[in-house]
């Protein structure tokens, strides 16, 4: 079975939050409470506004990934440009990437990493970024497989 990776269209924003954003939400609550939602009804109204917003924004693509017609998973990648006094350009930032349970190691995620990636060098990305929860072990060993090297660390705690 072939992956066919393409845009996510305007029509489609409140499937794509309910079949693969609320589920990524849930996993991503389990894997740190830090991500639990305030609650699904908000979480779905406020996410479809976001996905919307997104498909105006020109530095900002979804794509979603199907096989035999059901979505399997998607991508959030948007194009960040650093302020002039740094001698690097624009990398491409990768907000989210999911995969249903049922479709992974089926290579979804690295379709939607390569189609992502492409659409980055059109704009002339010189690196792709991304963050991922430290005790997220299946996601940061699939990065650590694509190449993928720690350049940061981001701490926060309570106030």
């Amino acid at each position: 079975m072939d992956v066919r990776v393409r845009p996510l269209r305007e029509d489609e924003v409140e499937r794509l939050v309910d079949q693969l954003w609320l589920p990524f939400a849930d996993e991503m609550a389990e894997v740190d409470g830090y991500n639990e939602l305030v609650d699904e009804a908000t979480a779905r109204e406020h996410g479809i506004a976001y996905r919307r917003e997104q498909l105006d924004d020109a530095d900002a693509r979804v794509w979603v990934a199907e096989r035999e017609g059901a979505w399997t998973g998607y991508v959030r990648a948007s194009v960040s440009t650093p302020a002039p006094v740094f001698a690097r350009g624009p990398t491409l930032q990768v907000g989210e990437l999911y995969v249903l349970p049922d479709a992974r190691g089926t290579g979804v995620a690295d379709a939607l990493m390569d189609r992502a990636a492409e659409w980055g060098r059109t704009r002339d990305c010189e690196r792709v970024g991304l963050s991922v929860n430290a005790n997220n072990d299946r996601a940061r060993s699939f990065y650590d497989g694509r190449g993928f090297e720690p350049r940061r660390l981001k701490l926060d705690r309570p106030l």
